[in-house]
């Protein structure tokens, strides 16, 4: 949900005009509502004052159904109009007790204002004049509301999912990963590793491309015209294919780890909006951080090993500029994702990998 701070100025006008020359009596109750009590103090023009009364209901998520006053109304309400503050009202049993509370005390007139109404809980006729937001039947927190006194001093109001909601939303914990780093980094043999212990499926933009090429299909076909013409395949047609492939290990699978792709800002925007639109997305983009001496010793290393004709220092050091030079407005745009995680790519294989773990076990 959005941020709750009391923006909306038809909300406080309402009552300014609703209790002009009244001077009303702001009842919140404690603690949900002190900040929301706070903020719509601040927006009120006319005369007015503030008590707060505390009632308890709650226990972890769940409501007792038993409300007791904790801390007493030491006004003198004869002849006040009263507006009870409240930060939520779902089954609707405190303010129907405060109601009958206040009733006793003679007040002119008592009214209802909520941050937040839960319409399909209400057990009770009550009238709820004033309400911010009305929202679903879920437990929330943030913006004073709490979980068992934990969680009022966010900033912004969060739905709280539980283990049993995650799984039935995601029974697999779908896991799609882009791996990232530079030649050299390590990525073959730790998408290996990753594919034998979580059974993630693979894709490598390169292998795809040549596969589409070799078996003659459509993609390919347009693909090789391209590539004949001495220029780059289109991003829209890579994507095509990759979403081909994607689409090929079924609805259920457990995740895709993306090798070679996205390299730029724009493939990485289309490929979140090709996952969107199959209710998934890149759970992490672990980039693998090796110091640029090292990859040269390693590529350098692989290419005597190989025999490869590009693993020289010329081609490794062209290699490498091109993708500090691509991929570093990538590496930013994940980080603002807040999908950036990078691994220290230096130390031994078992380490690197008991790292890259900890981050896929904790997504």
């Amino acid at each position: 949900m959005k941020t709750v701070t009391i923006k909306d100025k038809t909300f406080g006008e309402r009552i300014n005009h609703d209790m002009a020359g009244k001077n009303p009596l702001l009842l919140a109750v404690l603690n949900g509502s002190f900040i929301f009590a706070a903020d719509l103090m601040r927006e009120l023009t006319i005369p007015c004052e503030i008590s707060f009364v505390k009632l308890a209901s709650y226990q972890g998520t769940t409501s007792t159904g038993k409300v007791k006053e904790v801390i007493g109304i030491n006004e003198n309400l004869a002849g006040r109009t009263v507006i009870i503050v409240e930060d939520i009202v779902e089954t609707g049993l405190t303010i129907q007790q405060m109601l009958e509370s206040l009733g006793t005390r003679n007040p002119e007139s008592v009214h209802v204002c909520t941050l937040l109404l839960k319409p399909e809980k209400l057990q009770v006729d009550i009238n709820v004049e004033y309400v911010a937001i009305s929202i679903p039947n879920d437990f929330i927190l943030g913006y004073g509301l709490d979980y068992d006194q934990q969680g009022r001093n966010l900033k912004d109001i969060y739905t709280l999912i539980s283990d049993e909601q995650v799984t039935q939303n995601n029974p697999n914990n779908m896991k799609n990963i882009v791996i990232f780093g530079a030649p050299g980094s390590g990525k073959g043999t730790q998408s290996d590793l990753i594919i034998e212990k979580y059974g993630l499926n693979h894709i490598s933009t390169g292998d795809v491309l040549r596969n589409e090429m070799k078996n003659g299909t459509p993609l390919g076909q347009t693909a090789r015209q391209y590539i004949d013409e001495g220029k780059l395949v289109p991003d829209s047609l890579i994507i095509d294919m990759l979403a081909k492939v994607y689409d090929s290990f079924g609805s259920e699978h457990k995740g895709v780890i993306f090798d070679g792709f996205p390299r730029t800002v724009p493939q990485a925007e289309a490929l979140k909006k090709m996952l969107a639109e199959r209710g998934h997305e890149v759970a992490a983009m672990i980039e693998l951080d090796v110091p640029e001496d090292e990859l040269m010793t390693r590529l350098v290393k692989r290419g005597l090993e190989s025999g490869r004709s590009d693993d020289n220092e010329e081609t490794i050091k062209k290699r490498l500029d091109v993708y500090h030079n691509q991929t570093s407005p990538l590496i930013d745009w994940y980080e603002k994702e807040g999908l950036r995680r990078p691994i220290n790519g230096l130390g031994s294989l078992d380490r690197i990998f008991a790292d890259i773990c900890a981050v896929i076990d904790a997504i």
